[in-house]
């Protein structure tokens, strides 16, 4: 007796497991419960398009949207545009989404990898001027004359060591053509000579 109420509940149960295993296949091969995207885009005018079996109309284009309606096979509704696997559509009045592959569309598909690339927008060059870099050109210096304060040589070139060309004497006048690093550039008797600086006064 055992035996058999063990076997009976057995078969009711695989009985159970079976439909209700029917039961979801059912419900997730329906039509209305599926609207996964694809990868590919109509490029289709506005215009009015039929459903190719019962399919439910979103809020928005993802599948936990609201469902706004269910639109029939064979059901008129205006289509708006693809959006790889989303079509946006006017239903009764509001703006809404459906599964683009339950609907009959004439037009044609661009695979997605296809899809044109955005152009990147080349870098503007800068407007702003550049300001011309200031040339430090060396003004030259006036000449002037200057007295010399005591006795000085007057050298060829600016080192002590130089050859001697004159000697100044206490208070006489010479020009002074510049002065660079201590030496002053005279002119002494028609020639060029320097002079320690130090030992001349423009008083």
């Amino acid at each position: 007796m055992n035996n058999v109420m063990n076997r009976k509940s057995t078969k009711m149960v695989a009985a159970a497991g079976l439909a209700l295993t029917l039961a979801f296949t059912t419900v997730g091969a329906g039509t209305i419960n599926a609207d996964a995207a694809q990868t590919t885009k109509y490029v289709a005018k506005p215009q009015m398009v039929t459903a190719k079996s019962d399919v439910k109309v979103r809020a928005g284009e993802s599948t936990k949207s609201k469902v706004l309606g269910i639109l029939k096979k064979g059901e008129k509704v205006y289509f708006v545009k693809d959006d790889y696997g989303w079509s946006k559509v006017t239903y009764k009045g509001k703006t809404g989404y459906v599964g683009t592959r339950y609907l009959n569309i004439p037009g044609k598909q661009v695979d997605s990898k296809k899809a044109p690339v955005k152009k990147t927008t080349p870098a503007k060059a800068s407007t702003k001027k550049l300001t011309p870099t200031k040339k430090t050109t060396s003004k030259a210096q006036a000449s002037k004359t200057v007295t010399a304060k005591t006795a000085v040589n007057v050298r060829a070139s600016q080192s002590k060591t130089s050859k001697v060309l004159g000697v100044l004497k206490k208070g006489e006048k010479v020009t002074v053509v510049k002065e660079s690093r201590g030496w002053s550039q005279v002119t002494y008797k028609g020639k060029t000579g320097y002079v320690a600086t130090q030992f001349l006064s423009t008083k």
